[in-house]
């Protein structure tokens, strides 16, 4: 039963705080607020009219006016009392709800208003004047009683005046109320204009927490993501140019070389069989470094292709993953005359990886290694373990190169896009001469 109660009383806040719920609340109070005032205003000017007719003469003076249209009425018309049809056409005409006619304390005639008489009473008629009057007719003079209401439409005028007051109050209170709702639809407006006009660093106001809110919530979601998207195309666009250059200044270098290397054997300076077959392995060495740089550009188009993009395969444990890779890489390392010590700890964990792209890493970090680690010294290959992620870490010397090799890194722009699309972290360090790579990867387990 607590739960119900807790869960209506979710819902019923949740209604309040909706846009729904507010307009229903600032209906209901604009109404409060001008009944409030219509019933002040009542009271208030009621009381004034009556305290202004019972202070001043001005009802005797209407009362008077009215007898003498009544006589006028009577002598244009030569009426007698006994022509009651007349006489109640002209009570009817007037604002008089009960009319005697005496001679001789003799009752001639009387108005058929009763009925009305009690409308009026039930209307709260203030105040009436009751007087006896000489009237002549046309068999002589009788004696004229009547009730008027005269102050009734004073009273009518200030009650329709009173609710239109009210009324617009009301209006007043409840446009002011949706006014702030509709400014802030306005402010949303022209915050998405400015988004369209191309500046996504302009936040998007949250005020309160209805749906209003929630759309501009969302708009800031829309901004942010717009924005990251922006900064990564960006960075993948100025990433492209940078290996355009690296690749036009790496290719530059050993096509020079073979154009010197093919035209001193076309020009016949060299015609020892020896010194032939030294330009010639420098022919073929720069070829060799060519096909690699084409090599390695082919797959970081391919690693860069986002159409060929596919899922990450089921977790796996991390040594199921690595095993076997590292086991080769160290073999490889080893034929090519590297020295290698490992410090493999296979804990509890579990990583979701693509193999096609470990194997491409394996590969990458193989032949950087063979091209730039130092051949006196140990290459270290260990597993890390972090907070909720696991990795390898390999740290090596870094080789003298008399003149430097130039290099691209399309390799670790490979590795870098790869660990990426895996969730992972490629993270690279080099201190004076000691050059420490490491590679994250979440650890599902």
């Amino acid at each position: 039963m607590g739960k119900i109660w807790i869960s209506a009383k979710e819902k019923m806040g949740c209604f309040v705080k909706s846009l729904v719920g507010e307009l229903i609340l600032l209906l209901f109070a604009s109404a409060a607020v001008a009944c409030l005032l219509f019933f002040i205003l009542n009271i208030v000017v009621g009381a004034g009219i009556n305290y202004f007719f019972t202070t001043t003469s001005y009802l005797e003076k209407v009362e008077v006016k009215t007898v003498q249209n009544l006589q006028d009425y009577v002598i244009k018309n030569n009426l007698s009392p006994s022509d009651s049809r007349k006489l109640s056409e002209w009570v009817k005409n007037q604002s008089v709800i009960y009319l005697e006619i005496y001679r001789n304390d003799t009752l001639l005639y009387v108005s058929d208003l009763l009925g009305d008489e009690d409308d009026y009473n039930e209307m709260e008629v203030p105040y009436y004047r009751d007087s006896y009057y000489q009237l002549i007719f046309a068999d002589g003079k009788a004696e004229v009683f009547l009730q008027g209401a005269f102050a009734y439409r004073y009273h009518m005028y200030a009650l329709v005046a009173e609710l239109l007051i009210s009324f617009l109050v009301f209006m007043i209170l409840f446009i002011w109320g949706v006014r702030k709702r509709i400014h802030y639809i306005q402010s949303l407006q022209n915050e998405v204009g400015i988004m369209q006009g191309g500046c996504l660093e302009h936040p998007v106001t949250v005020i309160g927490e209805d749906e209003l809110a929630g759309l501009a919530n969302d708009l800031n979601q829309l901004r942010r993501s717009l924005m990251y998207n922006f900064e990564r195309e960006n960075e993948l666009r100025q990433a492209n140019q940078n290996l355009i250059i690296g690749i036009a200044h790496d290719l530059r270098t050993p096509l020079t070389a073979l154009t010197m290397y093919v035209q001193i054997l076309m020009s016949e300076v060299c015609k020892d069989k020896n010194m032939n077959q030294y330009y010639l392995d420098k022919v073929m060495l720069k070829a060799v470094q060519m096909k690699e740089l084409s090599d390695r550009l082919f797959e970081y188009c391919q690693v860069m292709d986002k159409s060929k993009e596919e899922n990450l395969e089921e977790t796996r444990t991390f040594q199921s993953v690595f095993s076997d890779y590292l086991s080769e890489m160290v073999l490889f390392l080893e034929s090519q005359g590297l020295h290698t010590v490992t410090e493999l700890d296979w804990k509890k964990a579990a990583v979701a990886v693509r193999m096609d792209y470990i194997a491409r890493i394996i590969d990458n970090l193989s032949m950087n290694l063979v091209r730039y680690a130092s051949r006196e010294e140990m290459i270290r290959i260990r597993t890390v373990y972090e907070d909720n992620a696991a990795g390898i870490e390999i740290c090596n010397m870094i080789r003298h190169q008399d003149p430097p090799m130039e290099t691209s890194k399309i390799g670790m722009e490979n590795v870098r896009y790869m660990m990426e699309a895996m969730n992972g972290e490629c993270l690279e360090e080099i201190d004076e001469e000691i050059y420490r790579l490491r590679l994250l990867f979440p650890n599902q387990e």
